[in-house]
């Protein structure tokens, strides 16, 4: 029987001797790698320890049920994007879906900061044979799936659900937009219990059966940590490619690494292509926003900080910090799975729009991540902090501890000593350089070909809007 281990090290598929790789489950299974346990697993499952639930953090207000019977291959994934006026939104929906191997697993929260609707009717046609699904009867269910976001001081926001709630959308004007850390968080709240988790900006493309690699690649960074986070930059694409555009074969992965800091004191982060694929995730020390793929549990763990308004910079060195000290591992993907839109000519930025209004809020949104990376002065005065909804609440409530701050698993000196890295002196080791890799050798000194033209783009595109 496929699940009878003869030896602790033989693999619970195929028998083989030697095997290392763990259930991540119950910590005993061994099998020769993630397709040995994909394999197994509908056997294995049954002695694999009971089912269970979505943990939460805190006792009144418990997040949504939901049994995990195996989070990572066959668990459902809740998709995090925010746009603000971006045009790119209905491909990377339509290249979400497409390039899935079960689509039907995937739900998303979306938050809108724009005018008019973010979907047409033809968008909303395409996605919905993508997700397998009757129009007519999606549009039924959909009738039903509204709700609201309660927030302090009777802030709410409505929601509406899309194709039957596969859709979770919060419009808002483009004025009200406060920044993607504000807006994240609020897409946070819209989880309803899936067991993972991928947040993703709303302008990117993925190469096919991307869930099923990530899947698979989370499941072994599992072996490794008890928290493993896949994250990295995604390659550039050229505006203007299809939903179903096929990426360079070729194409290597890229690390994030610690890049320099800016005017404000703050840690910007880069990624550097490699020389080639991984045998495996590599360990990492820089987050990503736009791709982070991860168990759900990270929702309750370590949310995303609505009090950092306007945000940008900063946003994930800040949140990489906060992951580390609450016991989250960064594991950068072995190849490459996604591609960003670095360009930024081709839509509004809401640090343009509202400069006054940005300037003023980034400022005091910087006092605090300072505050938190012990890199600047605390602010004057201690605010009373609102009671905001964490993911899963059903309401605001109060907190037995900051849960926005860092947490207690490990210290920020431990992740400075492991990073390289010392925010308060502003200085930046090699190993920090390297985004933790061995060698300079193992990364690309220069582009070739068409790629090279991309990436060339995207350096434009910074330095154009970082001189406005």
């Amino acid at each position: 029987m496929a699940t009878t281990l003869l030896r602790a090290d033989s693999c619970g598929a195929c028998g083989s001797l030697g095997a290392e790789f763990c259930c991540s489950r119950c910590k005993a299974a061994k099998f020769c790698g993630p397709e040995c346990f994909r394999k197994a697993w509908k056997m294995h499952k049954a002695q694999c320890g009971k089912e269970r639930s979505v943990p939460t953090s805190g006792s009144s207000s418990p997040g949504p049920p939901a049994t995990l019977q195996s989070p990572i291959l066959e668990g459902r994934i809740f998709v995090s994007i925010v746009a603000y006026c971006d045009p790119e939104l209905p491909t990377t929906l339509r290249a979400l879906l497409s390039c899935a191997v079960q689509p039907q697993l995937l739900s998303v929260g979306l938050i809108w900061q724009g005018e008019g609707e973010p979907l047409r009717e033809s968008d909303l046609q395409h996605l919905s044979q993508l997700w397998g699904l009757d129009k007519a009867r999606a549009v039924g269910e959909n009738e039903n799936k509204r709700g609201k976001l309660s927030l302090p001081a009777g802030h709410d926001l409505q929601w509406e659900g899309l194709l039957g709630g596969r859709i979770r959308l919060v419009r808002m004007p483009a004025e009200d937009a406060r920044g993607p850390c504000w807006a994240r968080y609020l897409a946070q709240l819209l989880w309803q219990g899936e067991e993972l988790y991928l947040q993703i900006d709303s302008h990117m493309r993925f190469v096919p059966e991307w869930d099923r690699h990530a899947r698979e690649q989370l499941l072994s960074c599992a072996a490794r940590s008890a928290k493993p986070v896949l994250c990295s930059y995604g390659r550039g694409y050229p505006l203007g490619v299809p939903h179903d555009w096929m990426p360079p074969s070729e194409l290597t992965p890229c690390l994030n690494c610690a890049g320099f800091f800016d005017d404000n004191d703050v840690l910007n982060i880069r990624y550097r292509t490699l020389n080639q694929d991984w045998p495996q995730p590599q360990q990492s020390f820089f987050w990503s926003a736009h791709f982070s793929f991860s168990s759900s549990e990270i929702l309750r763990d370590v949310p995303y900080d609505p009090q950092l308004l306007m945000l940008f910079y900063g946003e994930e060195i800040l949140m990489t910090v906060r992951l580390f000290t609450h016991g989250w591992d960064l594991f950068s993907p072995s190849r490459g799975l996604v591609f960003h839109l670095w360009e930024r000519e081709y839509r509004r930025v809401y640090m343009l729009d509202m400069r006054k209004l940005y300037a003023e809020l980034a400022h005091a949104s910087r006092r605090r991540m300072h505050t938190l990376l012990n890199s600047g002065p605390a602010p004057f005065f201690e605010e009373v902090p609102d009671l905001w909804p964490l993911p899963g609440d059903a309401c605001p409530r109060k907190h037995s501890r900051d849960p926005f701050g860092l947490g207690m698993a490990r210290s920020l000196s431990d992740y400075e000593q492991a990073a390289e890295v010392s925010f308060r002196n502003r200085q930046l080791g090699d190993f920090a350089l390297r985004g933790g890799a061995s060698d300079e050798s193992l990364f690309a000194a220069q582009e070739d070909g068409g790629q090279a033209a991309v990436e060339e783009r995207c350096r434009t595109s910074w330095r154009s809007i970082a001189a406005k």
